[in-house]
């Protein structure tokens, strides 16, 4: 367990204090609109309130810790914690500082176990600030972990790899497992995985796609996948009326497509998006600024978002505006726009709206 290193219990100022003062290996990842490494200088910054929490999700910072002892890899020790970020971006410290103490009183009782020679216990069995993510976020980041960890992936990778190939028949979905999607979009840069997703993109039945999706949002693929991605979403822009269109979809493949190399594409594609049917569709809008905030620094995108926002209902748009502007420098770009002229009445009275909740 984590306690090995710690051979006396201290203060711990900090998660970062913690990791270095056992002598662990660690790596940070934010679990929050993506899976994303932190490097550990930022994290430490952001513990220390140098630094605005970069991706903050429902005014959290959910982060995972990956560490271990030197060549004990295997023996690999993961924590999912989430901590309240406060109004200008910071991670509220006395939130962390509360866990800390109840980790410090824990690794206290693991020592003086260890010393007696019973059981310890799991730090973060009670802890208020641990959480669990869904399956499919929890199978992408086990899929990143090994990889990091340089240790094969699950049982399950070939099967998913023998399903793109489309030898066991693509109708036969019901067999795949979330753990051999997620190692297969872990490992795109490995064995042909890119191009054999990307050839399978047309065939793969709606189910299994949004599985491939949620994993593909916490990875960048490049031009041949992106390619494929695309041709998929525009079939489905291609509809008729915002009826026939599968808004669910829509909203997937553009999270799939949300770190999509080249950056022009998928900036092109999320303005066919917002000029469709389905532009206005609250769950396209979310999937959006949840996973594709990156383009909304591209200013004709936010302006065109903005004002589909203005569609929604006030609850939504002052929900969704509130989460996108606890990003680092989506406030000034936000800002930029409430101030334009020639603003819609109906735009224009939702920023207000929006505005007054802050007076």
């Amino acid at each position: 367990m984590a306690q090995t290193n710690l051979e006396q219990t201290e203060k711990f100022d900090s998660i970062t204090h913690f990791l270095e003062t056992g002598r662990f290996n660690y790596r940070i990842f934010d679990m929050g609109r993506k899976i994303r490494r932190i490097p550990s200088d930022v994290f430490e910054g952001i513990e220390n309130q140098k630094q605005l929490y970069p991706a903050p999700f429902q005014k959290k910072a959910c982060i995972a810790l990956l560490f271990w002892e030197n060549d004990k890899q295997n023996e690999a020790v993961i924590w999912f914690l989430q901590f309240p970020i406060d109004e200008l971006g910071f991670l509220k410290q006395e939130a962390r500082d509360a866990f800390l103490i109840d980790l410090l009183e824990q690794t206290g009782k693991n020592i003086q176990a260890k010393q007696q020679g019973t059981n310890a216990l799991d730090e973060l069995k009670e802890s208020p600030f641990a959480f669990k993510p869904n399956p499919d976020r929890l199978a992408m980041f086990h899929a990143l972990a090994t990889k990091e960890l340089d240790q094969s992936p699950s049982q399950y990778y070939q099967h998913a790899r023998d399903y793109l190939s489309g030898s066991t028949g693509f109708d036969q979905w019901q067999f795949l497992g979330l753990q051999g999607i997620a190692d297969v979009v872990a490992r795109l840069d490995e064995d042909d995985n890119e191009e054999l997703l990307a050839k399978a993109i047309n065939f793969i039945p709606d189910a299994p796609l949004v599985s491939f999706c949620n994993a593909l949002e916490n990875s960048a693929p490049q031009k041949v996948l992106t390619q494929a991605l695309s041709k998929r979403l525009k079939v489905e822009l291609e509809q008729k009326t915002a009826n026939n269109i599968n808004n669910q979809l829509v909203a997937i493949l553009v999270r799939a497509l949300s770190a999509a190399e080249p950056v022009n594409m998928r900036q092109v594609l999320l303005q066919l998006v917002l000029a469709s049917p389905v532009g206005k569709d609250v769950e396209v809008m979310a999937a959006i600024s949840g996973r594709a905030w990156v383009d909304l620094h591209f200013q004709p995108l936010l302006v065109a978002y903005i004002a589909n926002l203005a569609e929604q209902t006030e609850m939504a748009f002052n929900a969704i505006l509130s989460d996108l502007m606890m990003i680092p420098e989506m406030r000034e770009n936000i800002l930029a726009v409430m101030k334009a002229p020639n603003q819609s009445e109906r735009l224009a009275g939702k920023l207000d709206q929006f505005l007054q909740q802050f007076n």
